[in-house]
């Protein structure tokens, strides 16, 4: 068997990879820019959005794994004939019929796929734990640090869980045509983030709200209003707990406390 990943050096994609390397399936990696890959990983160059660049990437492969914006792009999925695909989207997804742009994205995406002609799972994760990672540059100027929505508690996902439910659609039966709706295990402020943050780092962080419009100017059009349309008006897709991994993967989702253990080093700044 062997397992396209798309984004393959990223949050998620990175995971996926593991995912599969630990199921003993082989796996080619797409990035934009050479660079060396672990044992049993074959690299490709390729830019997704270039008609036919990643043609001898998929030459021959079980599977692929996608991500939202990617999916929709002319010829990709053409060429992926007699591939299971698990795609990215968002828990969002469903907000598209009103006209949210971050939601109509992950829908757009969505829809290629699920008229392609291919076998398909859909992933929709609430926000990522690695989302933490914005901070890195606040924190290295102080330890106050400003984000929005300081009053809904997402319940943030490990980005390797995410990638071993996508490992286990894309290797065995019984996923097609399923949307997997992803949370970790506990709702979190951001101000709860933080304080887990600060003991993991040995430092005193203080939190700071941003006011929407901040997150609209930050963010930019149209993303930024889509961003507080979701969190204002629709919390409970980011808030609610799901039991989609543990029924999946036999265990409980991982904590924010488990995934800042094995990621402190990324907020160092030369790190």
């Amino acid at each position: 068997m062997t397992i396209l990943v798309m984004g393959a050096t990223g949050n998620v994609g990175g995971q996926v990879l593991v995912g599969l390397r630990e199921r003993g399936v082989s796996v080619r990696a797409v990035s934009r820019r050479a660079r060396p890959w672990p044992e049993g990983v074959e690299g490709f160059v390729g830019d997704p959005q270039v008609p036919h660049a990643l043609d001898d990437a998929v030459d021959g492969v079980d599977g692929a794994f996608l991500m939202s914006g990617y999916a929709a792009e002319a010829g990709l999925l053409a060429s992926l004939s007699d591939s299971h695909i698990v795609l990215l989207s968002a828990s969002s997804a469903d907000l598209a019929g009103g006209g949210n742009a971050m939601a109509a994205m992950h829908r757009d995406s969505e829809r290629a796929v699920a008229t392609s002609g291919l076998s398909w799972t859909f992933l929709r994760p609430c926000s990522l734990q690695s989302n933490l990672l914005r901070w890195r540059d606040q924190l290295a100027d102080g330890d106050v640090v400003r984000a929005p929505f300081g009053q809904v508690a997402p319940a943030m996902i490990d980005p390797a869980d995410v990638g071993a439910v996508a490992a286990l659609a894309l290797t065995t039966s019984g996923h097609e045509g399923q949307t997997y709706r992803l949370s970790g295990p506990s709702a979190l402020t951001p101000v709860d983030q933080l304080a887990l943050l600060g003991a993991a780092l040995g430092r005193e962080l203080d939190f700071q709200p941003m006011t929407d419009e901040e997150t609209r100017q930050e963010m930019g059009a149209p993303y930024g209003d889509a961003a507080v349309e979701i969190f204002h008006e629709h919390p409970e897709l980011e808030t609610d707990v799901q039991p989609t991994v543990e029924r999946l993967l036999g265990r409980p989702p991982g904590s924010l406390s488990g995934w800042l253990a094995r990621n402190l080093k990324r907020f160092d700044q030369e790190s």
